[in-house]
């Protein structure tokens, strides 16, 4: 059975609750579980403004003045004491008001927003124009390339009816997190408990689909924003693998940047200009998949679209598909002309990003 490793958050500036009944305080500490932290509470404003919290909070009844007009204060109140709590509102300064249940899910994403870091990591979506073209196996051989150059980097399987990428890697038995048990998120996910639930290998952590019956085709999906949200924090760069086309609209439009896998096929040339249409705004790197067929080379490809040639090529990798059925791709070894093509295409999202 799979064990999840939610860690409270620490090192960082608190949550803070002045006062509040025990009704309040109930539900700001289920407010705080969705946001990823453990509130603090106090009994009154003197007691919190010592702590130098990050998001204060007080209760209808803390109605002292004198707090510093440059914080901002929430007052939060059940519903049968709304009027209580705007009138608290009224005597603090910078202050809002947050009737409880109704605003949990925007004081859930506040605090969030107020207590994460800034989004900076880079998120790369790789996609094939046909199926079977190997687009799950780049996708991996370059987030493992990306996380031995030292980036914090996160693998994410956007194929929710794939049987579970964690399969092809023989990371399955690893405890962790996966799409599913994020399924009933709601409003932000903290990036130091996304890091902490994730199995992983050194550098690189795998958010991966659960194999086997019952995932639906949006298993777990509802919380992709959220969850790319927080690895955008949390990791340098997060590649996401799209698989073959169609992909998953609500993960590609979540995508700063593209890497299309294109087999040497006239129908996957047709496809790559559907893509190049759709996602025009994105940064979009194009491969060739080999075997090459006449008339379809790198220099062909590259004048069709009106890139300069050639485009990178990545070959046949004798081997590759043995290793992922088998549950070895981790420690699969690249031949040479492999390696370089993953390592070029690594340079150039890291220059991106």
């Amino acid at each position: 059975m799979r064990q999840q490793t939610w860690i409270p958050t620490a090192g960082r500036r608190p949550v803070v609750l002045a006062g509040g009944s025990q009704d309040v305080r109930d539900q700001v500490a289920r407010v705080g579980a969705a946001a990823g932290v453990s509130p603090l509470f106090v009994e009154s404003l003197a007691a919190a403004l010592p702590l130098d919290p990050a998001v204060l909070l007080v209760g209808p009844e803390q109605a002292e003045a004198g707090v510093a007009g440059h914080r901002e204060v929430i007052v939060v109140g059940a519903a049968d004491h709304e009027s209580a709590a705007w009138g608290t509102a009224a005597r603090l300064a910078s202050s809002r008001v947050v009737i409880l249940p109704q605003g949990t899910a925007w004081l859930a994403e506040h605090i969030g927003r107020r207590v994460n870091p800034a989004a900076t990591g880079a998120v790369v979506g790789f996609v094939g124009t046909a199926g079977g073209c190997g687009v799950s196996t780049l996708a991996f051989w370059c987030a493992r390339t990306l996380a031995r150059r030292g980036n914090s980097t996160l693998l994410v399987d956007g194929q929710p009816l794939a049987g579970g990428l964690d399969l092809a890697l023989g990371m399955e038995e690893r405890p962790g997190v996966r799409w599913n048990d994020l399924q009933d998120l709601r409003g932000t996910l903290n990036p130091d408990q996304l890091v902490s639930a994730l199995p992983a290998e050194g550098k690189l952590a795998v958010l991966s689909h659960s194999g086997g019956a019952g995932n639906g085709a949006e298993h777990g999906m509802e919380s992709a924003a959220a969850t790319l949200e927080a690895a955008r924090s949390a990791f340098d760069v997060s590649v996401v693998d799209l698989g073959s086309l169609p992909a998953s609209s609500a993960l590609t439009s979540l995508c700063d940047q593209l890497v299309v896998l294109v087999p040497s096929r006239p129908r996957s040339l047709t496809a790559l200009g559907g893509v190049l249409s759709a996602h025009g705004s994105l940064p979009t790197t194009v491969v060739l998949r080999g075997p090459v067929l006449e008339g379809l080379d790198a220099w062909h490809l590259a004048e069709v679209i009106g890139r300069p040639g050639p485009l990178p090529y990545l070959p046949f990798v004798r081997g590759a598909s043995g290793a992922e059925a088998g549950g070895r791709m981790l420690g699969f070894p690249l031949p040479r002309k492999a390696r370089t093509l993953v390592a070029s295409v690594c340079t150039g999202l890291e220059r991106a990003g």
